[in-house]
């Protein structure tokens, strides 16, 4: 029964929609600006749907479960991959100017929207209420999480209703990397081998890299962080911008 409800997850269908909406955005945003070359963000999105198949196949084959990669300090350096993949292309100029465009394209309400799906980190507090997941795992990071999601809310109504800056909206969005960046690491390293560890529970932290717990940290989580972080940093290049029109408020729908 345990085994059964740890495999009942919405993470496999968020990392679905997380490439989805992207794929659709990106289909948009190249229809609006002849210049942009979107199969590089499709590129990307092909890299990031083979590291999830990849994943996959690494937490059923065992390696996910196995004491070399749980001594290996894996919450260091896990997220960090889906990072890579989205930003080691930015050193090409067309690939910069392309995230710039799926950026300026995508509607705000979307921008904002998405985070409303983090949410469902409820569903890591009940397993964890009901003894099936890591409790301080789902406390420290997951109930931030969820309030993000619940504040995402919030700032869309502001945004429909245009009763937001650009620099609220800035804000907002790197506090959405800041509620999971640097805590997850710290607390799941902490019930892991290594020197960190320190926090002993039944279940452990171990039941974080089981499948399909384990695309959370390895790929749903890091793209969130990934939205925030991009979008934040468009809207920080569009203010430095004065002579050029914002596309937050007044690009609501």
């Amino acid at each position: 029964m345990i085994e059964l409800s740890l495999k009942l997850s919405t993470v496999p269908l968020l990392f679905a929609v997380q490439l989805v909406a992207i794929a659709y955005a990106n289909h948009r945003a190249a229809k609006q600006n002849s210049a942009m070359q979107s199969k590089w963000i499709y590129s990307v999105l092909v890299m990031l749907a083979v590291w999830g198949v990849m994943c996959t196949y690494l937490a059923f084959s065992g390696v996910y479960q196995s004491s070399g990669f749980l001594n290996a300090y894996p919450m260091l350096w896990l997220p960090i991959i889906p990072f890579l993949i989205i930003s080691l292309p930015l050193a090409l100029q067309p690939v910069r100017d392309s995230y710039r465009m799926l950026i300026d394209s995508t509607l705000t309400t979307w921008l904002v929207g998405v985070h409303v799906l983090r949410v469902l980190a409820l569903g890591t507090i009940i397993k964890a209420h009901n003894g099936l997941f890591s409790q301080s795992f789902a406390t420290y990071v997951g109930i931030p999480d969820f309030i993000f999601g619940l504040s995402a809310i919030l700032v869309l109504w502001l945004v429909i209703k245009r009763q937001i800056s650009d620099s609220l909206l800035i804000i907002w969005s790197l506090v959405g990397v800041l509620v999971v960046i640097p805590g997850a690491s710290i607390v799941a390293q902490k019930g892991l081998p290594g020197v960190f560890y320190s926090t002993v529970e039944t279940p452990g932290i171990e039941t974080l890299f089981e499948f399909p717990m384990v695309l959370a940290p390895s790929l749903v989580v890091p793209l969130f962080l990934a939205f925030n972080l991009f979008t934040g940093i468009r809207l920080i290049e569009r203010k430095q911008q004065p002579h050029r029109k914002l596309n937050t408020i007044n690009n609501v729908r």
